[in-house]
């Protein structure tokens, strides 16, 4: 069996998850999200985070945001119910139709592997989005230097396998490259790694992203900007340039697996 290629007709459902509150889901959602304004990309962005929904704080302006309370009993149902609107369109009255969306971003709050996982097993979640919809789901890890970091992606393959594909994040915020030890020793990655590639079922890939000044960030999230009001501002030089450099080096460091991220053909050196 060959593995799920994205092409023009396949929509994709991104997931970002790290189970870990802090461990940079949501600096990688805004990265992903100003990558997709920059690059003119027609998508939705689900903010599930209801304790800190810094998406819908920072991005309702500027995309659509949508909120979903998963933590309520039924609300997964509606989600998958909801999604036929979403990917079909509203066409019954010309002046206000809508064309269907085929790009979907999740990002999912600390603490919803378990749920997760009942969404996957209970619903059969992942086999439905395929059916229906013809929706491939990608998996975004964000890690940082602990032993739960794997733990929490190795649970993830045992009831995804490899019915999605998977992109993992080392947040640079938490030391350089080398220093993610647990997660380059563990022989269960390895493995995960292995049978997948044999498999020839899904996409594994392994990224980084670049850490963003304290001072930086600070002063965005104290003034409400989205990365590129950040570059446009001029009341901090260093922050602009700070802000700069950091897209440009995240967009980079996205370009190998930006195909399973929504993002194929494009050429993510432009825009923004």
């Amino acid at each position: 069996m060959n593995v799920v290629e994205p092409n023009k007709n396949q929509r994709r459902l991104v997931i970002i998850t790290g189970d870990k509150g802090g461990v940079g889901k949501s600096t990688f959602a805004r990265g992903l999200i100003e990558t997709y304004l920059g690059c003119k990309k027609d998508f939705l962005i689900f903010d599930a985070d209801k304790s800190n929904p810094q998406i819908k704080r920072f991005y309702s302006q500027s995309c659509q945001v949508e909120d979903l309370d998963i933590f309520k009993v039924g609300k997964a149902d509606l989600f998958l119910d909801n999604l036929k609107t979403l990917v079909e369109g509203n066409s019954t009255d010309i002046t206000e139709a809508q064309p269907g969306k085929s790009l979907f971003v999740l990002e999912l709050p600390p603490q919803s592997q378990n749920l997760l996982q009942k969404f996957v097993e209970e619903m059969d979640f992942l086999l439905t989005l395929k059916d229906f919809y013809n929706i491939r789901v990608t998996m975004v890890v964000v890690i940082s230097r602990v032993v739960d970091s794997v733990y929490g992606l190795i649970k993830l393959h045992d009831y995804c396998g490899g019915d999605v594909d998977y992109v993992v994040v080392k947040n640079l915020f938490f030391g350089e490259e080398d220093t993610f030890g647990r997660y380059a020793q563990s022989n269960e990655i390895s493995k995960i790694k292995d049978s997948l590639k044999r498999s020839n079922l899904a996409h594994f890939f392994e990224t980084t992203m670049p850490d963003l000044i304290y001072v930086s960030y600070d002063f965005i999230d104290q003034h409400n900007l989205t990365f590129k009001q950040a570059i446009e501002q001029t009341e901090k030089p260093s922050v602009k340039g700070r802000v700069t450099a950091w897209m440009r080096t995240f967009k980079n460091s996205i370009d190998e697996c930006k195909d399973v991220l929504g993002l194929q053909g494009l050429d993510l050196k432009n825009g923004l």
